[in-house]
Order: C-alpha cells, then structure tokens, then sequence
C-alpha cells in the first residue's frame, strides 16, 4: 500500500512579483505562471487514487494553473488569512463547486473567524455557496472525512489589517507540512514549538532577506554578514512593539473561550526577546527537514540595505550558505510556479 503527498505550486509570488511598467530578476514577465501569487494544493494519494486534495490560499492565477494542471475541483480551501492576493480565486473555485452540484451544495472553507468575516465582507454573495469551517488557534481537527488531513492553524501577525491571520499545519499518519502564510512574526505557545519540532516542510513567507519590518513581513536573516543578530532596523521597530498590538488583529478578548485561553497561556510565557522575528530565528526553534522558500520580493533589501535583488537560483544558494552560517541542517528549495514537489 503505498501512501504519497505532493505539493503542487500554482504560484510563488508575492502581492505584486512585477509592477507594471518594470522588471524583476525574480520572475519572468514574459511567463504568466510566474506572476502568480503564493498558493498550493496539497495532494494526498493511496496506491495512485486520491485521497485527499486541498488548496491552501487562492490569489492571482491559482485558478489558470488548477484549469491547465488536473483541472480538478480542490475538496476544500484554507485560508491563512484575508489580503486578496491570498483569496482573488475563491469566487472561482466556489462558483465551480456550486454548478457542478446543481447549486445545491456548498463549499468548505477552512479559516479563522476573522478571516472568514473580511472574506464573506470581501465577496458577500458568497455567503450562501461557503459551508465555513471555522479554524480555532492550537486546535486540531480532522478535514472532510472521506480525506487522511488532520489540520491545526497557529495565529500570527501580519500587521494591523491582517485580522486572524494564522499559520496551518497538516498532518497525516506519515508527514507534516506547515504553511506560513504571510507574517513578521509567528503567535505561538512553548508547546505548539514541541508540535512542530522536526516538520517534514515548511512552506515560508520569504519576502525580503534582511529585516524591514514596516512592510509586515519578517525576513529570512537578521542582517547583512551576521544572519543571527538583528540589525538595527529590527531592534528600533521591536523597541516600540508591544503585546497589544500584536494580537489586537486577532481580537482574543472578544473572541470565544477558545481563543482567549490560548492567548491567556501565550501571554503567561511571552518574551519579546525569545519571539522569532526572522526565519532563521523560526528555524532554529522548530528544526524541519525542508524549507521552501515563496512570497519573494527583495525590494527593502535593495532599498535600505543596498543589497541586490535575486534571482531564484542565486537565492537558493545565498540562504543555503546563510544557513549554515547560522547552524541550521534544513534543505532548501526554492521552487517554480507550477512544480510539484513530493514530501
């Protein structure tokens, strides 16, 4: 009986991988597949049968990769949060699942309630086609029964407009995968660091190389030549950052019993000091076998840091080298939009 998991990447990119009117050493503007936003199915087989296949996010281009690829029907989405380079597709897909079921049946989706509200505020006719599965911080549940998924979603913060944004853990009997999503920082107990000790995968939001903290998103070392210490930029930001504003996105005290003991328990062991604020930093806590580096932009670090923007190859090889610089054994991929990627 053989058991397999794939990742298949619909799309790698950040927000906006090119501007209009520009080019990117990152991706190709001539190849629409690359100016797609991050998003991923995660695709689960027995013996070469399916058995479980989900989309995790859905921006820009999921859809065309998803037509030209199986052009299948993902069982569910889950969202790590609302921005819509993350949820441009699900009108699609639900619309899809909609027609094919005689517009009798809804669709999953999995997500926090704060996403789930920005999203049905976002496109509100699809209120009545969502059966909406709401996702609870350190919480495992199982997905639709008929697949092998067990799903566990972890808060992080993504800034101020990014409410309930959380990073997702799926499991199976054989392998684990973590999804980011995007963040500046990860909101999680000692505990849930246990839990994610030694992943199979870790798909990351890899936006910039060194620390610019006001685009709210974390970065892969703490500064140029010295990938452990925080630079300057990070420590000046950090200085006026304080629990409040961290998990006011996720508004724990009117949420339900839930929520509130999961930040009550956070809180009780809470240290700016010991709260990784860069990916290595992640890393060093959690130890996975395999990195895949996505969301990429390099834009701060050409801005502020006079440090060039990357090809993917050369990025590949610059956080590898990084990495062991700092220590950490991981492997690293940076993929291509449309590969599929065993675990």
């Amino acid at each position: 009986m053989e058991k397999t998991q794939q990742i298949i990447v619909h799309g790698r990119g950040n927000a906006w991988p090119v501007l209009l009117g520009e080019t990117h050493p990152f991706y190709d503007r001539t190849d629409p597949r690359d100016l797609s936003n991050a998003a991923f199915s995660l695709v689960a087989s027995e013996n070469g049968k399916i058995t479980g296949d989900v989309l995790v996010d859905a921006g820009h281009g999921t859809v065309q990769s998803l037509i030209t690829g199986s052009n299948r029907i993902p069982g569910c989405i889950c969202l790590t949060h609302g921005h819509m380079d993350h949820t441009l597709s699900v009108d699609w897909v639900v619309q899809s699942f909609w027609q094919r079921y005689n517009r009798e049946k809804r669709y999953p989706v999995y997500t926090t309630a704060p996403v789930y509200h920005f999203l049905i505020r976002s496109y509100p006719h699809l209120e009545d086609l969502i059966e909406y599965r709401e996702l609870s911080p350190g919480i495992t549940q199982p997905l639709d029964h008929a697949m092998p998924f067990k799903l566990t979603s972890y808060p992080v913060y993504h800034g101020k407009s990014a409410a309930g944004a959380s990073m997702l853990l799926f499991e199976t009997d054989q392998k684990r995968v973590l999804f980011t999503g995007d963040l500046f920082s990860p909101l999680l107990r000692l505990e849930d660091y246990h839990q994610l000790k030694g992943v199979d995968l870790v798909v990351v939001d890899a936006n910039n190389r060194f620390p610019w903290p006001r685009t709210n998103h974390w970065s892969f070392a703490g500064q140029p030549g010295k990938p452990m210490e925080r630079s300057e930029a990070l420590n000046a930001f950090l200085d006026s950052l304080d629990w409040e504003e961290l998990t006011t996105p996720h508004g724990p005290e009117a949420c339900g019993k839930t929520t509130r003991s999961y930040f009550k328990t956070l809180r009780d062991g809470w240290s700016i000091l010991h709260q990784p604020f860069t990916i290595l930093e992640f890393l060093k806590k959690i130890e996975p076998r395999r990195v895949m580096l996505v969301h990429y932009s390099g834009t701060e670090d050409s801005a502020y840091y006079n440090e060039p923007i990357l090809p993917a190859h050369e990025l590949q090889d610059w956080v590898t080298r990084t990495a062991q610089i700092a220590g950490i054994d991981s492997h690293f991929i940076v993929p291509e939009a449309g590969q599929i990627i065993s675990i």
